[in-house]
């Protein structure tokens, strides 16, 4: 009996060994977080490094599939608790130590708005529905994903619901044979894909983050699982073709918007790779490369500091960051990678260091401290008491876009004319109820476009135009850049426009950091101009970037928010007017409202806050509804646009 036992011990050692410790694996680890690397961090030509992660999740699916298979195949059964322990000692450890300092950086660093958003994401992150958490933050004016220090962990919410059901499959087809299984997760695999394709047509944020969507990815590594290198024939010339299509996904193919049928060249390849490249071959060989080994054996610690590292640093430094300090970052992120590697990553692996109990304790407390933390953030509003007596100030200061109570919000119409997912009704409902119709003065007028064409709409409303309004919060107003909801709202209204007849059309929309393009304004009319309006088109507001930091920093500064420069993108929004007007050609008129907004601080700098009146500009190019008005009284005395509205 104890040479039995020893038997299968070393079998079962074996098995792991073969299937986990191959170097192969480790250097394609290495050729998925670069990229990834690269594209978070800027860099040119790294547009579609975001694939790395698909190509993770493949890995991924291969590997844990692998091992489930070894143990049925050894016991005939799966132990679900054995299953978890796995993923706590390789996912826990390293996550707990990055949150815990990113949340350190962040007590120093983040305004309390933004560390009330931080602490959340702090608390889904342990409760493994960070992607589920980013995609309900995914809306207009959400924090853009270069300043999110945690965005980054979706990927293992996405995993982690995965593997709440995958091992299921193996416990109740325990006795099925492998053909069963691979039929059964290539069906899984197939409804996955399509469901993803269907769903990115519509909402390409919710593909991209929903682990329905995802499932396809990690489940074409689950079947790679059950092939073996010597039954794969001309094993050299696939995994040569596999390598062939990772890099022509990352380099030449256009990258998908979200998980559908374009990410199927890089998932592909790296299937291929898995399933031929051996230590011996000539694509293992490369990858096995002790340089890129390494890089793949720290690549999870690697992809979890890198991104907190590189936000810190730009809400830091508010503003893009130099190549030198960008590179700075990246080796300082391979630096710990490598520290939490060799101490954190290996040591909590060992089962006779760190036993069962102890890791599912150790972990759990761990857990639960750092969701404590966040829930702490959420009720005490960002840790507001970091500020001392200047809290209240900072928070009379703030632009608060999204309290649906707001003067904004009610004279934009929030949820009313103005759709936004996450604060209006279905679309068919909000279409249905829709009764921003115009009266009186503005009976005439038609305003669409995103949430700014939302803010011309109040400021016209506030000056008592009533006019009518057909906005939704990230669409715009030309047709090759619409999502498939922005083109059945929109198409909707010029049906109803068709009827009703409107003499002036009011387009807005955000540009920066673009400017349209001539084609895409040829788009807009020839979708606009058959409702036969006159055309009115604002071009793209200046933009105080990141308004809400710079508050902060000169309330702790001179202990007056609005004391002290705010950059804003005043060249790049008279750079929009210009190339609009040179459009025009007698189909539009372009109105100008970098000159608008800046007459109404009637100071030479273009202001967001007006001495007596308050601030008048909001994040993201925005104007508040003191603002709105200002920007009303502007139009309406506007030679070039209010005598036109005031001669029907």
């Amino acid at each position: 009996m104890a040479a039995e036992a020893v038997l299968i011990t070393s079998h079962k050692r074996l098995a792991q060994v073969t299937l986990v410790c191959r170097p192969e694996i480790d250097g394609l680890r290495a050729v998925a977080i670069v990229p990834v690397l690269l594209f978070h961090a800027g860099f040119d030509g790294f547009a579609n490094g975001y694939l790395g992660v698909d190509i993770f999740f493949v890995i991924s699916g291969y590997l844990i599939t692998g091992l489930l298979l070894d143990e049925r195949r050894r016991t005939g059964s799966i132990s679900i608790v054995s299953f978890y322990e796995r993923r706590v000692r390789r996912i826990v450890p390293a996550l707990v130590i990055v949150v815990a300092s990113s949340a350190l950086g962040a007590w120093f660093i983040l305004t309390p708005i933004r560390m009330e958003e931080f602490a959340g994401s702090v608390i889904a992150a342990f409760t493994f529905s960070a992607n589920f958490w980013f995609l309900a933050q995914t809306h207009y004016f959400s924090t853009s994903a270069d300043q999110q220090p945690l965005l980054h962990l979706w990927s293992l919410g996405v995993e982690e619901q995965f593997y709440v059901l995958f091992p299921l499959l193996f416990v109740f087809a325990a006795k099925a044979a492998d053909r069963v299984l691979i039929i059964a997760i290539v069906g899984f695999a197939l409804a996955s894909l399509a469901g993803g394709q269907m769903v990115s047509t519509t909402s390409p944020d919710a593909a991209f983050f929903r682990p329905d969507t995802r499932t396809w990815e990690l489940l074409i590594g689950s079947a790679c699982a059950f092939v073996t290198a010597k039954h794969v024939p001309y094993r050299e010339t696939v995994a040569i073709i596999g390598s062939s299509l990772i890099g022509l996904s990352l380099f030449v193919l256009p990258g998908p918007v979200a998980p559908n049928f374009l990410a199927v060249p890089v998932c592909a390849g790296t299937a291929m790779v898995l399933v031929s490249a051996t230590a011996t071959s000539g694509v293992g060989r490369a990858l096995a490369a002790p340089g890129i080994a390494h890089l793949g054996l720290i690549s999870y610690s690697l992809y979890l500091w890198h991104q907190p590292l590189l936000a810190l640093a730009r809400i830091q430094q508010m503003g893009a960051l130099s190549p030198a300090i960008t590179c700075a970052i990246l080796l300082l992120s391979f630096a710990l990678a490598t520290v939490t590697w060799l101490f954190v990553e290996t040591p909590f692996r060992d089962r006779k260091r760190f036993t069962r109990p102890t890791i599912f304790a150790a972990g759990s407390a761990a857990a639960i401290a750092l969701i404590s933390f966040g829930i702490g953030g959420n009720a005490t509003a960002g840790y507001s008491f970091r500020y001392g007596e200047l809290a209240g100030r900072y928070f009379e200061a703030l632009g608060k876009l999204d309290d649906v109570v707001s003067t904004r919000s009610r004279a934009i119409g929030m949820g009313v004319c103005h759709f936004r997912a996450d604060m209006s009704p279905p679309i068919d409902q909000f279409l249905r109820d829709w009764k921003c119709i115009g009266s009186g003065n503005g009976a005439s007028i038609l305003v669409i476009g995103d949430s700014h064409a939302a803010d011309k709409a109040a400021a016209f409303k506030l000056n008592g135009v009533e006019v009518a309004q057909m906005t939704v919060a990230g669409c715009s107003s030309v047709p090759s850049l619409m999502t498939a909801d922005c083109r059945q709202i929109f198409d909707w209204v010029k049906e109803y426009a068709r009827i009703h007849k409107f003499r002036d059309l009011v387009i807005a929309n955000k540009q920066y950091p673009n400017v349209y393009t001539p084609e895409q304004i040829d788009g807009a009319l020839r979708f606009w101009q058959p409702l036969g309006a006159r055309i009115f088109w604002f071009s793209d507001m200046p933009q105080f970037v990141d308004i809400e930091d710079w508050k902060a920093k000169n309330l702790v500064a001179n202990g007056d928010a609005s004391k002290g420069a705010i950059p804003v993108t005043l060249a790049e929004a008279k750079a929009s007017f210009e190339t609009m007007h040179s459009q025009e050609n007698g189909r539009f008129t372009t109105v100008d409202s970098s000159r608008l907004f800046c007459a109404i601080s009637w100071q030479s700098d273009c202001a967001p806050y007006v001495d007596g009146q308050g601030w008048v500009a909001a994040a993201g190019g925005h104007l508040t509804a003191v603002g709105a008005y200002f920007f009303g009284r502007q139009i309406l005395n506007d030679p070039d646009f209010s005598l036109e509205l005031r001669s029907r």
